[in-house]
């Protein structure tokens, strides 16, 4: 069995390992940080640690989250530093069989490196993300600069 927290983007079911979930916050409005993509809304005091918050479904879907008081923010563990990626929501922490969870096989020639796999259930399939490799390598200089560009706003 499989644990995973499934959440919602764009009205579709995400899953991911809750093994790389540190904890659920409520959202806070950040502060904005000047020259970033634009799905890094700002960054957020968290733990005395400046984490970033990524509008996830601007990441994956080019279009703003819809913002509600359902919105949360899953704090991850991301290149050795935390990450926050605002859902629209929470649907719980699920465990699944061995059986539903399809992995992401070469056979599949999924394009998209961040799609680990599939959860199958009776009347949905969960798309599992691997949130290591959201990001491509310009991106993720960016993200790891975030610290260095706050410094620069003092």
């Amino acid at each position: 069995m499989e644990q995973y927290i499934i959440f919602i983007l764009n009205n579709q079911r995400y899953a991911i390992d809750i093994s790389n979930i540190d904890r659920i916050i409520d959202f806070s409005e950040p502060k904005k940080i000047p020259e970033t993509y634009d799905y890094v809304l700002g960054v957020i005091n968290y733990d005395d640690k400046i984490l970033p918050i990524i509008d996830l479904t601007k990441k994956l879907y080019g279009i703003n989250i819809r913002f509600s008081l359902k919105n949360k923010v899953i704090v991850t563990m991301w290149k050795s530093r935390m990450l926050g990626f605002l859902v629209e929501d929470i649907e719980g922490i699920e465990r699944f069989d061995s059986k539903q969870v399809e992995l992401n096989h070469e056979q599949y020639e999924i394009s998209k490196k961040y799609i680990n796999g599939f959860i199958k259930t009776e009347d949905d399939i969960i798309i599992i993300l691997n949130i290591q490799k959201l990001f491509d390598y310009e991106q993720e200089i960016e993200l790891l600069d975030i610290e260095e560009k706050i410094d620069e706003l003092k």
